[in-house]
């Protein structure tokens, strides 16, 4: 970008634009700005513009240093909205940053909150004003709100601003936020008072509200990475990487280095080091609330979870996180082959437990889409398998409705039903470790290339992975919606078929069961049978011990396997 001089590597600066004010005709749409260097030394005094870029392409003019130079349609109105009489010192990622140059554009999103903290305040632009915006509405909003037309309270609450992900951390990280709609401006304290009749006022006001609970709670367990990337999972970002490298800077246990912006790394070493991230980063404090609620409480986890051992926390949440990266990610780690540079690490323990096992085997994904003869065989099986069951009517109507969800799957969602070839990943007994998969128990692994429906014990029901069998074990892992297919190959032994897809009616009773909640719990004080048990002694509780501990199962996984498993 010719217009931008180089910052000095010595010297930790930045660039600042001074937007100059509109000398003659009142009503031009040019806009004239100088950029200059700053040390952060000279604690160079700005406000920074937090704004959605928008699809569009650059198309509109200014003039940056007297060069002429193109920019998207949506910055141009904000930079026209905020000119003053009088030269406006601003920080805009847009300008002020290198984007052709990688090293840059990462050293810069590496420090993006805290040039955002260093701004007098923060300028988040919405868009411009309807042409009916009123003398009134032109006030301070603190001073008019009420009188806030109509159809500007609309375009307040329908912005792509709320969209985009990159303005959490800026808002986070504000010392002062006003929101800017044409001329008009409103702050956090006085906003929406007019909003509540508009389509977007409901989850809009929760969107602030959690904005501002991460501003009250800034250095709470709320702005841990994992928090954040399920808390904000709805919003996005241009380059899908940004969904994680836009919440970096807000990540309170990032800090160490374990994950940077990166725009040269592909998206398989991005969830690697995501991936590592979890295995490292301590402490994990709200993690360690395994059923946390959702309410904004700084320290929820103290009162029961104080001393709670890392390690089993951890194994027992890096399925959810492998899932909830992948999910962020738009399936796009799948896509990417593994890199050559891969580095496997240890292998990552996990924690699951065994609900059920498969009875019975019916017919392919693509014939049960497309046949109603295998409609037909499927329904015969489903009766045959569950004739003495008292609850064969549920299981009918678990069937029918997980017949209506499967059909609006797309292709990611079959594609997850993979197998797994490996004999690096296993599953074993506590304390029995030591040993891996040989070749030969893999080559007991079936034929087929396709899922295939099954039907399993406790009305379990789904699409199994090609080569399961009848007889092979589903285990279940906390906050998954799907499940594991193992296979016993010895007495503390279990070779990982593939992943299981599950229909949420048959899943949700397994998992809401108090053994599964003991089993993953096992080794710690938080079971429905420790206090019990540890004072009575009763043979009901030591029973529930036993039951938790058959039922608990240890996963030694590479960073592949965890992969396919959780994509």
């Amino acid at each position: 970008m010719a217009h931008l001089e180089a910052l000095d590597p010595k010297v930790d600066s930045i660039r600042i634009l001074t937007l100059l004010p509109r000398v003659d005709n009142p009503n031009s749409k040019e806009l004239f700005c100088k950029i200059e260097n700053k040390t952060l030394a000279s604690k160079p005094k700005y406000e920074a513009l937090s704004h959605a870029w928008g699809p569009e392409q650059a198309t509109d003019t200014i003039f940056v240093n007297g060069q002429k130079i193109l920019i998207r349609p949506r910055l141009h109105d904000a930079l026209r909205s905020l000119q003053a009489g009088k030269g406006r010192s601003l920080w805009v990622d847009a300008l002020c940053i290198n984007m052709e140059d990688t090293k840059e554009r990462n050293d810069h999103v590496n420090i993006m909150s805290y040039i955002y903290s260093r701004a007098t305040r923060v300028l988040a632009y919405l868009g411009p004003s309807h042409s009916a915006f009123t003398k009134t509405d032109m006030k301070e909003m603190g001073e008019s709100y009420h009188y806030f037309s109509e159809r500007n309270c609309q375009l307040i609450s329908e912005s792509i601003y709320w969209t985009r992900r990159w303005t959490i951390q800026e808002l986070i990280q504000a010392k002062e936020i006003r929101f800017h709609l044409g001329k008009g401006h409103f702050t956090l304290d006085n906003r929406f008072n007019s909003l509540s009749n508009t389509s977007n006022s409901s989850w809009l006001d929760d969107h602030l509200e959690r904005i501002e609970n991460h501003r009250k709670y800034m250095h709470s367990h709320l702005q841990q990475l994992e928090v954040l990337l399920e808390m904000f999972k709805d919003l996005e970002c241009e380059d899908t990487r940004d969904k994680i490298f836009s919440l970096l800077g807000v990540a309170d246990d990032t800090a160490q280095g374990l994950i940077e912006a990166d725009y040269d790394v592909d998206y398989y070493q991005l969830y690697a080091s995501l991936i590592d991230y979890h295995q490292s980063a301590s402490p994990l404090q709200c993690r360690s609330n395994l059923f946390r609620s959702s309410t904004y409480d700084p320290e929820p986890w103290r009162e029961n979870w104080m001393g709670f051992d890392v390690s089993i926390e951890r194994s027992v949440r890096i399925i959810a996180f492998s899932n909830l990266v992948q999910k962020t990610l738009d399936s796009a780690v799948s896509q990417t082959p593994i890199p050559d540079s891969l580095s496997l690490g240890d292998p990552i323990t996990a924690r699951g437990v065994i609900i059920g096992s498969v009875l019975s085997i019916g017919e392919t994904y693509d014939d049960y889409v497309s046949s109603w003869e295998s409609n037909k065989k499927w329904k015969a099986l489903l009766e045959s398998t569950y004739k003495k069951d008292k609850d064969l009517a549920k299981w009918r109507e678990n069937d029918a409705a997980f017949y209506q969800e499967m059909l609006k799957w797309d292709h990611n969602e079959v594609a997850a039903i993979q197998s797994c070839d490996t004999t690096n990943s296993y599953g074993y007994r506590e304390g029995q470790d030591d040993e891996h998969i040989t070749r030969e128990a893999l080559e007991s692994v079936g034929e087929d290339t396709q899922p295939r429906r099954f039907l399993g014990t406790k009305g379990l029901m789904g699409f199994l992975p090609p080569g399961a069998k009848e007889g092979d074990q589903i285990c279940s892992f906390w906050e998954a919606c799907f499940g594991v297919v193992i296979r016993k190959v010895s007495e503390d032994r279990w070779m990982i078929v593939g992943r299981a897809t599950m229909s949420k009616e048959s899943l949700t009773p397994a998992v809401t069961e108090s053994v599964y909640h003991d089993a993953l719990n096992y080794g710690t004080e938080n079971t429905s049978y420790s206090s019990l048990l540890s004072k009575t002694g009763d043979k009901f509780w030591a029973k529930q011990k036993d039951l938790a501990y058959e039922a608990l199962i240890f996963f030694k996984l590479d960073i592949p396997t965890l992969q396919k498993l959780t994509a």
